[in-house]
């Protein structure tokens, strides 16, 4: 059984099994949940306030175990000031939202599997992006040896939103194509970067082409000298040439110099789009971050998204913060 879907099959398998079995089957439960129950009882976490380690237990708080730092007087539990604070599921289902969220799998299809409300998934998969756009904001990815440069254009969409009156375009259903043909103000840029052995970077700026200031903000504090940038020959990318090397690159070029890597990383987002049927455009730039992550990167992605999810760093926010705070408005 593979670690993917072992949460789904064990609640499908709990799901069909007769009601004469599923007693047995409890049991067997209850009886793990004791052993672990067992096990946490030695694990005392830091705390979180002075990342002291005088800590006793101090009771219970909203069913989980609450500890007391002798050296701060402060009061905590296991997760506090991390993303998972107040959150009633355990690690499991986190983790499988997780690889959810990575694959783009539906949210009503995770909360199906996982016999969740559509709006539970809904809050859990915004707080998972949430935080892994506040990493990439407060540790930029870096770009090193040969990287490739380009720009990509995502239809915009005001998906869960209400249009007012006089909008300047009429709604239009999910997966809808624009009005106009070619480039318009219906298309939000997004300037992508990839390392052809590693990293990858997306950033949407703005609804026309890049310009030097757009690929200064997004390209100037991940490169350096040790980069060597191949673009199409657009000429803001000019604007990198004190920070490292660049190169143009010929419509008809091959060899060494081409663009094909990132022209793949531009097609893995736009079919993760198509797929979701167009993401809202103000979370975009938290589903580029996530693509940054997993792009040519799915091996142990799951475990290093929840271990950001457990960091201490002040990763907790509501529902309503996490959702609402630094969205794209362009």
């Amino acid at each position: 059984m593979g670690v993917d879907n072992m949460l789904t099959e064990a609640i499908d398998i709990l799901k069909h099994l007769p009601e004469r079995y599923l007693e047995k089957a409890l049991e067997a439960i209850r009886e793990v949940k004791g052993e672990l129950d067992k096990e946490d009882k030695g694990a005392t976490p830091p705390c979180p306030e002075c990342i002291g380690e005088e800590i006793v237990r101090n009771g219970h708080k909203h069913g989980k175990q609450a500890f007391l730092c002798r050296g701060c007087g402060k009061s905590f539990v296991a997760t506090s000031k991390t993303a998972l604070f107040n959150s009633r599921s355990g690690e499991s289902v986190w983790k499988q939202v997780i690889r959810d969220t990575v694959s783009g799998v539906p949210i009503d299809k995770t909360a199906s599997n996982l016999l969740l409300h559509h709006e539970t998934v809904f809050n859990m998969r915004h707080k998972i992006l949430f935080v892994i756009e506040q990493e990439e904001n407060e540790h930029p990815t870096k770009l090193s040896g040969v990287c490739e440069a380009d720009e990509t254009y995502v239809l915009e969409s005001y998906k869960g939103k209400r249009l007012p009156d006089g909008f300047w375009r009429k709604p239009r259903k999910h997966g809808a194509v624009a009005a106009k043909r070619g480039l318009s103000s219906e298309y939000v840029c997004v300037c992508a970067g990839v390392e052809r052995d590693g990293n990858a970077v997306a950033v949407a700026v703005n609804r026309a082409i890049a310009g030097k200031d757009d690929i200064d903000r997004v390209f100037g504090e991940r490169v350096s000298k040790s980069t060597l940038v191949l673009s199409d020959g657009a000429k803001g990318y000019s604007v990198l040439a004190g920070k490292c090397e660049v190169h143009g690159v010929e419509k008809d070029g091959g060899g060494f110099y081409n663009i094909n890597t990132v022209n793949s990383y531009h097609s893995f987002i736009k079919e993760r789009n198509r797929k979701a049927r167009g993401f809202a455009t103000k979370y975009l730039n938290r589903y580029t971050s996530l693509f940054s992550k997993v792009f040519r990167n799915t091996e142990g992605i799951t475990d290093h998204i929840y271990d950001l999810l457990c960091d201490m760093n002040d990763r907790y926010h509501t529902n309503i913060e996490s959702q609402t705070q630094n969205l794209l408005e362009i």
